[in-house]
Formats: structure tokens, C-alpha cells, sequence
């Protein structure tokens, strides 16, 4: 890793102190191994840049779908925000960000169910980012309709269609909770029949080199030798490709909450296990000093939400100064008896 590499995730961890409250940039750590394992290995911004694609293009399929079609292709959603401006649609974007990775779908399904529910309950307008989650009323409802949605067939069926991802390959293994969890998910799908041996030894174990072969033993050690015997074979007759890997540079395995001011390290048993915890809380510090030094404080964003409040309590208190004052000067009017 480059010093220019590392001084980039730096100053995009400033620029997020000075966008996204720190209640919000707490929850990173939290939603890191829950999220869908193509995302865990982004910066939050670089991630929230992706919803808001996947957003965007689901917002114009429901419009295509229910209001009107042609003007479908002219909408202008979304095309205005800026990721270098504070402002509540940014932080209302990065929040359902935030909710779609504590499900773990891509964002793409996450948003392609959120906008059916939507219109299966004939919604006028389509959701904004902040409608995608469901209220309180419509929770257990909204729960049961999207574990129909997510089927371990279409889960499995995601999974083989995502992008192969060198910091997967068992050759890249360095324990991390991204990878732990990965990993378990992948052996978890496997053994509940959602692959069968055969082709989960040809994708993930041949193919893409997540899995050694003697990982997957417990599915049977004969099972899998020959299943692997069959890939192999496969592979010379030039039926199957393997994916040409390379162990990323040590940047590439910066999990998406490396380094985030907010988060609180002590409160997530998955920081206490992470292998990247000294780093992490190196950098954090650092961005954090910078941000001080610049500022004079740890976290701008609090303390121009006090100033406005205080602006707010300031303007409250001198309109009923003045309105005491006109009460008291107003002439008071004799009646006669």
C-alpha cells in the first residue's frame, strides 16, 4: 500500500466526519458483516454512491411500471445530490444505506422488494429513501413478505452472480469478520442443500479459490475429492475457466468500517476479534486529530447543530422579550363605572 493510497481513505474519512452524524457513522462497525459480502470491502461513502445508483434506477422502474412510461426515462431523481455538502438527503440516503446493510441483500433486490411492497399497497408517488423501511404498523408484514422474497435459492443464485472477489480467496485469508463471515454463509448455504457438492466445489472451490478442497470434507471427503477430480477434468477440456487471482494490496483490505470516527470499537464484540483493530484505531484517531486541528473540534457536525440550537433558543427568548415589552407599553384603557 502506497502512502497516496492510504492518505486517500484518510481525507474520504474526514470529508464523512464533516457529512454523517456520528450517531449514524456508529452504526459501521455493527452492519460491516451483515451487509451483502460484495459491500464489505467498500469505503460507507463509495457504498451509499452505490445505493443511490441502485435507487435511483429502482425509482424509475416503479415509475415505469405504475404512474406513466414514457415519462419514465426523463425523471431527474437523485441527479442533485452532492457528496461533498451536508445536507438531510444525504444523511437520509446514507441511513437506508444503512438499514439495506443490516439485511444483507444486494442493493439492487433490497430495492427491487422495497418498491413492490410499495406498490402493492398502491402508493400515489414512489418511496423516497427514507419510506423504503417499514413502519411500525406494517413491520411484521413487511418481514414475512421479504423472507418470502429472499429464498436460500436466490440467495445461493446472488452469490454465484457476484463479482469474484480476490480478498475472498482462501490465499488471502487473514481472519477477518468480512472473511469469517463469508466463509460461514458460503459452507453454511452448502450444507443445507442450497448447492449441491458438485457445483459448489466447481464455483467456489475451482473456479474462484475461495474454498480449498479440504475445507468442504465435511460434506464428505469422497464427495468432494471426486467432485473436484470432475472440475479439474473440466478444466483441461476447457469446459470450466479458472478466474485468475492476485492477493490485493493491503488497502483492498480495509473492511468498510476501517477507520470511521464514531465508531466505538469496545461496544462490537466484532472489533474485539478483528485483526485489523490497531490500524483501524490508529486511523480513526488520526482523522480525527486533523479534524480538530482544522476545526477546533472532534466532531464540526455536533457542534454546528449546537450553534443552531442556540441560534434557535437565542431567537425564541428575544421574541418574547419583545412581546413582554409590547404587552407592558400598550396603554391601559379605563373603564367607567
Amino acid at each position: 500500500m502506497t502512502m497516496d493510497e492510504h492518505k486517500l481513505r484518510l481525507n474520504m474519512l474526514h470529508r464523512m466526519l464533516k457529512l454523517i452524524p456520528t450517531r449514524y457513522r456508529a452504526l459501521e462497525a455493527e452492519v460491516m458483516p451483515t451487509k451483502w459480502p460484495e459491500y464489505r470491502f467498500l469505503t460507507p461513502m463509495d457504498a451509499t454512491k452505490q445505493f443511490h445508483r441502485a435507487y435511483i434506477e429502482a425509482y424509475k422502474n416503479y415509475y415505469r411500471e405504475n404512474i406513466d412510461v414514457i415519462a419514465a426515462s426523463d425523471i431527474k431523481i437523485g441527479f442533485k445530490l452532492s457528496y461533498f455538502k451536508r445536507s438531510s438527503d444525504l444523511t437520509q440516503l446514507n441511513n437506508a444505506r444503512l438499514k439495506a446493510d443490516r439485511i444483507g441483500l444486494p442493493y439492487p433486490a433490497y430495492l427491487e422488494f422495497a418498491f413492490k411492497f410499495a406498490a402493492a399497497r398502491k402508493r400515489k408517488f414512489p418511496p423516497q429513501p427514507n419510506q423504503l423501511w417499514p413502519t411500525e404498523k406494517a413491520y411484521d408484514a413487511w418481514l414475512t413478505k421479504i423472507v418470502e422474497f429472499w429464498s436460500d435459492d436466490r440467495h445461493g443464485l446472488e452469490l454465484n452472480r457476484m463479482k469474484v472477489m480476490p480478498q475472498y480467496a482462501y490465499f488471502s485469508y487473514q481472519g477477518l469478520p468480512a472473511q469469517r463471515q463469508f466463509r460461514k454463509e458460503m459452507l453454511d448455504l452448502v450444507s443445507r442443500g442450497v448447492y449441491s457438492i458438485d457445483g459448489f466445489v466447481a464455483k467456489h472451490v475451482v473456479e474462484r479459490q475461495y474454498f480449498r478442497a479440504v475445507d468442504c470434507h465435511f460434506l464428505g471427503e469422497k464427495a468432494v475429492e471426486c467432485a473436484e477430480r470432475k472440475a479439474r477434468e473440466d478444466v483441461a477440456n476447457g469446459f470450466l475457466r479458472t478466474v485468475e487471482l492476485k492477493t490485493p494490496t493491503s488497502k483492498k483490505f480495509y473492511q468498510s468500517c476501517f477507520g470511521v470516527p464514531g465508531v466505538v470499537t469496545s461496544d462490537n464484540p466484532i472489533c474485539s476479534t478483528c485483526t485489523q483493530r490497531g490500524d483501524c484505531e490508529l486511523a480513526r484517531q488520526t482523522v480525527i486529530s486533523k479534524t480538530l486541528s482544522e476545526t477546533g473540534f472532534a466532531d464540526p457536525i455536533a457542534e454546528a447543530d449546537r450553534r443552531a440550537n442556540r441560534r434557535r433558543v437565542n431567537a425564541c427568548r428575544t421574541r418574547q422579550s419583545a412581546s413582554r415589552l409590547e404587552t407592558n407599553a400598550a396603554p391601559k384603557v379605563e373603564v367607567a363605572v
